[in-house]
């Protein structure tokens, strides 16, 4: 991989972070309205609306392959994003994007436990600096670890999985078909979860439309997208570091926007968790 690779697959990887956290501080203000499934639904349908339009020109045919790949992605992308929905009906857009990010940790862990090899000195330093931000982030609000911190959690644990599935599949598959077929897959199933434990509520689907439709397109689509784009070039690890953006941007828009209370050790950790992303950034070359 040479250098222009790798800052392009960055700056792909800078795009989905700062998509995340749009998509979080818009979802945090239609949380009381909206249900979980109902958002999956909107924001997903709408990027396969997107994907297939971007598709149309395509004719190369879906192996059985990649649609195993493609399922199984599609599945963690459920997983992982439904937790993370879910985890701001019970705590902070701030706290939440941080829980999330735990990935960054879990990443690194099990790639090794999986190759058995230990990470460069940089990815080690980055992995126990970005530790001791969030511990430090964990109290920003004042408050203790709650339930939505511990769906945060679980969405980092299923993050985790689906970035080191996808860092095998991603060179194999064309970027926008494997895009596709997840938004295809997450699409399905959030439907039928809407019907089966929400019912079908169109007034607010409609309600919500133009929020649905910005995360759909920005926060789902072009992020979805761009970390499998990405991912042909990134290792695992640096894609669990560099994508600390989403916190750390979900951090200064939740206090701009949301007018969220940040404590000082907040600031602090969000400030290693920084130096984390450049270090990762400079030197995992």
């Amino acid at each position: 991989m040479n250098i222009s690779q790798k800052r392009k697959a960055d700056l792909l990887l800078f795009i989905t972070a700062s998509g995340w956290a749009m998509s979080t501080i818009i979802i945090k203000l239609y949380t009381e309205t909206l249900p979980v499934f109902h958002l999956m639904f909107g924001r997903y349908a709408i990027a396969l609306i997107v994907l297939t339009f971007m598709q149309r020109n395509k004719k190369q045919k879906i192996s059985k392959s990649d649609w195993k790949y493609g399922g199984i992605l599609g599945i963690l992308t459920f997983l992982a994003f439904t937790l993370a929905i879910a985890s701001l009906y019970f705590t902070s857009a701030s706290k939440s994007g941080f829980f999330v990010a735990m990935s960054v940790l879990f990443v690194p862990i099990v790639t090794t436990i999986l190759h058995r090899h230990l990470p460069n000195k940089w990815i080690t330093f980055g992995v126990l600096l970005s530790l001791v931000g969030l511990y430090l982030i964990s109290g920003m609000n004042g408050g203790g670890f709650n339930r939505g911190d511990a769906l945060a959690l679980l969405c980092a644990f299923s993050y985790t999985v689906y970035i080191l599935i996808l860092d095998r599949s991603a060179k194999q598959i064309d970027e926008s078909q494997l895009a596709w077929m997840q938004m295809l897959v997450v699409t399905i199933i959030s439907a039928v979860f809407m019907i089966i434990f929400e019912g079908i509520n169109l007034e607010g689907l409609k309600a919500a439309f133009l929020p649905i439709l910005v995360i759909g397109v920005l926060g789902t689509a072009l992020t979805n997208y761009a970390q499998i784009k990405a991912q042909q070039h990134a290792t695992p690890e640096s894609v669990g570091l560099i994508l600390l953006g989403e916190p750390l941007f979900t951090l200064i828009m939740a206090a701009i926007i949301l007018h969220e209370k940040i404590l000082f050790k907040g600031v602090i950790g969000a400030v290693l968790l920084l130096l984390a992303l450049v270090i990762t950034i400079l030197k995992d070359e």
